[in-house]
């Protein structure tokens, strides 16, 4: 198999940043419930994706609400029992060291349990099991009481590009990048999506 080609047909576009950012949670989601929902031929799931997938949308969830950036105290939504430490060791443990460095914090682990606390802490009181299924179930259910009107994504304007793609395309449904229509100066948003090989 070759390398993948991409074609600009399969489109969606966005008049919004809440619309895109609601598309985005959702695929977040879709794909984590996949994640912990098949079975890999050892019986696991594939739990590090699931996991940074989740803190995503948790990171999300704290901007919109207000909280500082990479806050994730939209945790304490989650879990309202968590400290503001205990949620900054989650932060730092099991989404930036997998995102940045492909790794868990070692003396943590992942597993599938159904059967427990989403979030399991030590006799220090640090988060250092998670459970993966019941994680999704605990964040999807934030996601699910979310109001529309509380989705406000925000970006710092000098950190964009400064000659943005310009696109005049049929909106499909897909995934979404930022882009610029000629015609409008209402952002819209485009993917690249993969050709399938025939």
């Amino acid at each position: 198999m070759g390398q993948p080609t991409f074609r600009m047909s399969c489109m969606a576009i966005h008049n919004d940043l809440p619309s895109m950012s609601r598309e985005v949670i959702e695929e977040y989601l879709a794909i984590a419930n996949y994640c912990v929902a098949t079975r890999k031929s050892d019986g696991g799931v594939y739990g590090y994706p699931a996991v940074l997938l989740l803190l995503c949308v948790v990171d999300a969830l704290s901007n919109y609400a207000g909280n500082s950036e990479n806050s994730f105290l939209a945790m304490k939504d989650v879990m309202p029992s968590l400290s503001e430490e205990q949620i900054k060791s989650l932060a730092s443990w099991y989404r930036h060291l997998p995102a940045h460095q492909a790794i868990i914090m070692p003396g943590t682990k992942l597993t599938v349990d159904d059967a427990g606390a989403a979030i399991e802490l030590n006799s220090e009181g640090e988060p250092t099991h998670i459970r993966v299924k019941p994680l999704y179930e605990a964040v999807k259910a934030a996601w699910d009481r979310i109001n529309p009107t509380e989705i406000r994504p925000r970006y710092r304007q000098e950190k964009a590009p400064k000659q943005p793609i310009v696109t005049n395309v049929s909106p499909v449904s897909a995934s979404g990048t930022f882009v610029i229509s000629k015609t409008s100066s209402v952002p819209l948003i485009a993917t690249l999506t993969r050709k399938k090989d025939h």
